[in-house]
């Protein structure tokens, strides 16, 4: 064999070796298909949610047991991540909850929360390099909104508090592109101050730290994650 030809094959082993070493790599993280690619994560999610109650909420007033029901509600969310290093991604995160109830013909509620912040998420695999636990957190701003009646009179009430988020999950690749997980997710936030519209007038109402409205809630929800 010619030595030019002897030069051409041995450049093409060493290739190939620096890419072996390259994918594995890559697989051991089971996070990133390349090393230096920055892969995007979009996600959608939606389930279950319960509001935390208040501290020092009465269990005896003629509302209370329509104020418990008004407590549960469905939430949907949605986030972008990007991943800048192995098993960190950071992203804006998105999440609406919505409960409605009636009281009677003159009492009604239709609550909604929204959440939107900056995240941050924590990937951790396991050895099948398929399945995943996400740990995510998240702090950005709650808007209060309640559409309702009071004794036969239409009202609207808004109000808005800085929140926290906390996530855990677990996450199951079913392709290169696509994956299906499981997570609970506790919001945090308190609001002091609303402003009220009803009868054409507008009032801002301020509350006591023992008033407060308490803007908590937990979830647990089923999602989808695209790559």
């Amino acid at each position: 064999m010619a030595q030019g030809d002897t030069s051409f094959i041995g450049q093409d082993s060493v290739q190939v070796s620096r890419d072996s070493s390259k994918i594995a790599r890559d697989e051991k993280t089971g996070v990133m298909k390349t090393q230096d690619k920055k892969i995007w994560i979009f996600g959608l999610n939606g389930g279950y949610s319960y509001r935390l109650p208040n501290a020092g909420a009465r269990a005896n007033m003629p509302y209370s047991k329509y104020l418990r029901e008004l407590k549960t509600g469905y939430s949907i969310g949605a986030d972008i991540h990007r991943v800048f290093w192995p098993h960190v991604s950071l992203g804006l995160k998105y999440n609406f909850f919505n409960t409605r109830g009636t009281f009677d013909s003159k009492n009604k509620d239709n609550i909604t929360i929204q959440f939107v912040g900056p995240s941050v998420v924590y990937q951790y695999p396991f050895e099948n390099k398929t399945t995943s636990v996400l740990a995510g957190f998240a702090m950005g701003y709650q808007a209060y909104a309640n559409k309702g009646m009071a004794a036969s009179k239409d009202f609207k009430t808004k109000g808005n508090a800085t929140g926290w988020a906390v996530s855990l999950g677990l996450e199951q690749k079913i392709s290169n592109h696509f994956a299906l997980n499981v997570s609970g997710a506790c919001y945090l936030g308190t609001s002091y101050k609303f402003r009220k519209e009803s009868g054409g007038k507008t009032e801002t109402i301020k509350l006591s730290d023992e008033e407060f409205e308490n803007l908590s809630r937990v979830e647990i929800t089923l999602g989808l994650k695209f790559f």
